[in-house]
């Protein structure tokens, strides 16, 4: 048995996954006359072994550390490792909730971070066991909201632009999809899953992709069923466990973008209620579709997300 930890799967239940290619495809958006100046910080990152961002970053001028770039959570996290190695000080305990259970842990004040030219200030984190994390820590929804961060899948790249920079502006090759939500939460509600009306967010943490039982249920009553009797635990940060299984989609439409036929993992997991969906047909997109299309622009100022399929080998434009 292999361990996956931070929303990833455990088992050989995981074989199920590749049960159906999957591809995504974009409707034509209009043309833009001419392409906007580039601005903002790019900064050179690499893929870890479940594929998720990782960036190089300094803190209070050590390093540099592996960080993973993670949209699904609240608050950046540091390892006891690094926390250990610097002598950071802890201070008070927090209750850490993961997709599964909160546990408590100390918190420590980063002074400084650097990712390449951009540096935040005094940032207080909670203190998690590496072999939790999978990383030297995570760069949550505090080190980004407000800004306009872009995913360059092809590339392994993350930029850093000031929210609102050219956001009317719109690629042939881009899908926008409006979000609601406050504080880094961002809802997408122009979201249908084989037909069912959803809500979704973006989870760039996440190995897998993940719908709650009140979507399944509702993808039940137009045929849908589980593709084996496999159970397959979804593990998150603080080491809790949730069950989950499988089941096929034909479409997952954000917007014009739309993932074809591929898999989805139904469970009912924490992260749902911290969300405020537990109650509606709810899911998360993770990497497995996210790196479908070759870059993604979270504008958190705007509350807006692009797609971008241009240069995906498995992309098409409708």
């Amino acid at each position: 048995m292999r361990d996956y930890s931070r929303r990833r799967l455990l088992g050989h239940g995981v074989a199920a996954l590749a049960f159906a290619p999957s591809f995504a495809r974009a409707a034509p958006a209009p043309v833009a006359p001419e392409t906007p100046p580039q601005n903002g910080e790019t900064i050179q990152g690499s893929a870890d072994a479940q594929r998720r961002l990782t960036l190089d970053v300094q803190i209070d001028g050590k390093g540099p550390f592996r960080f993973m770039v993670d949209t699904g959570a609240d608050q950046s996290v540091v390892s006891t490792e690094v926390a250990l190695a610097l002598g950071l000080i802890n201070g008070n305990n927090v209750l850490v909730q993961d997709i599964a259970r909160a546990v408590p842990a100390p918190t420590t004040v980063l002074e400084n971070v650097s990712i390449g030219s951009i540096r935040i200030d005094r940032l207080t984190v909670p203190i998690l066991p590496r072999q939790w994390l999978g990383a030297d820590g995570y760069l949550g929804l505090d080190a980004v909201d407000g800004k306009k961060v872009t995913f360059d899948f092809s590339h392994d790249k993350l930029k850093v632009d000031e929210s609102d920079t050219f956001s009317s502006w719109v690629h042939s090759n881009e899908t926008v999809v409006r979000a609601n939500g406050s504080n880094g939460r961002l809802t997408a509600v122009s979201c249908f899953v084989d037909g069912v009306r959803a809500y979704a967010f973006i989870d760039s943490g996440a190995q897998m992709s993940i719908g709650n039982t009140r979507l399944f249920a509702e993808l039940q009553d137009r045929g849908a069923t589980y593709i084996s009797d496999f159970v397959v635990p979804v593990i998150g940060v603080t080491g809790g466990e949730s069950p989950g299984r499988i089941t096929a989609v034909n479409d997952i439409r954000l917007g014009s973008l739309n993932f074809l036929r591929s898999t989805l993992v139904i469970a009912d997991l924490q992260v749902f209620d911290v969300w405020g969906l537990s109650d509606k047909p709810a899911l998360f997109i993770g990497m497995n579709f996210l790196r479908q299309t070759s870059a993604l622009t979270i504008d958190f100022g705007r509350r807006e997300l692009r797609f971008k399929t241009a240069d995906v080998k498995l992309a098409s434009r409708a």
